[in-house]
């Protein structure tokens, strides 16, 4: 697998947590991304896996409004926590997710000429899928969605909720994040958003732009109700309990 450092140039990414959601489906009573698992919220594991992407360049958190001063916080505590040389911007969310990542790319440094767009609802995504993204955008100068194949038997059904057909699932994937984009591609497309869409790869594709894929990751698997909280909470269980027993066994080795 190539890693970032193979093609990156310093002080040229960008990444944008996009954290705005109030979370009202997942019943917590606070925006999502303060939400605690394990111990640190979903913002804080976004910003720590951010900051290990690379040695240096530009994180934006977009935030709610109202809760500027806590994602201010979490960014200061993880950043004091790291040597690397990151610089950072928290910026306010808007009512949809397209408002969001427009703030966030208004504030992007001009130097900046790749930028990876993560949704904090995915706390768990592994640094090695944004290694991948930003390293297939360099490549391709293209943007670039992580995708896992489906699993399940695809159904189109009508309003009443009458199965129509089965859907070939062969040509389809679901989508994850980061999304990576070169940072012009990406600002361009945005001057151009014509309605609400649900992911940066639409907003492109609508612009008449080029959207390629890598492989995405089990744990890149999105909060958005309470058993998707408690999934992740039984997912990173098993990770580190994994991770555990396999240095106990290096040591037993040695």
């Amino acid at each position: 697998m190539s890693h970032l450092s193979d093609v990156h140039t310093p002080h040229r990414l960008g990444i944008i947590l996009v954290g705005a959601g109030s979370g009202e489906r997942l019943g917590a009573g606070i925006p999502k991304a303060l939400v605690q698992l394990a111990g640190k919220t979903l913002l804080e594991r976004c910003i720590e896996t951010s900051l290990s992407a690379a040695d240096t360049g530009h994180l934006v958190v977009v935030a709610p409004a109202a809760h500027a001063a806590e994602a201010l916080q979490a960014v200061e505590k993880v950043t004091e926590r790291s040597a690397l040389t990151w610089t950072t911007s928290v910026v306010d969310g808007g009512a949809e997710r397209h408002i969001s990542v427009e703030n966030g790319l208004a504030v992007m440094p001009e130097w900046v000429d790749v930028v990876l767009v993560h949704d904090v609802a995915r706390p768990l995504t592994p640094v090695s899928v944004f290694h991948d993204v930003a390293t297939a955008v360099r490549e391709r100068k293209a943007g670039v969605v992580p995708v896992l194949p489906l699993t399940d038997t695809i159904k189109r059904v009508d309003n009443r909720g009458s199965v129509l057909e089965t859907v070939n699932r062969d040509e389809l994937v679901a989508a994850q994040t980061p999304q990576g984009f070169l940072r012009e591609d990406l600002a361009a497309a945005y001057e151009h958003v014509a309605e609400a869409m649900t992911d940066d790869a639409s907003v492109a594709k609508a612009a008449g732009q080029e959207v390629t894929t890598v492989g995405g990751s089990a744990l890149a698997h999105k909060i958005t109700t309470a058993a998707d909280l408690r999934l992740l909470e039984w997912m990173l269980d098993t990770h580190v309990s994994a991770e555990s027993t396999h240095t106990r066994s290096k040591a037993a080795e040695s």
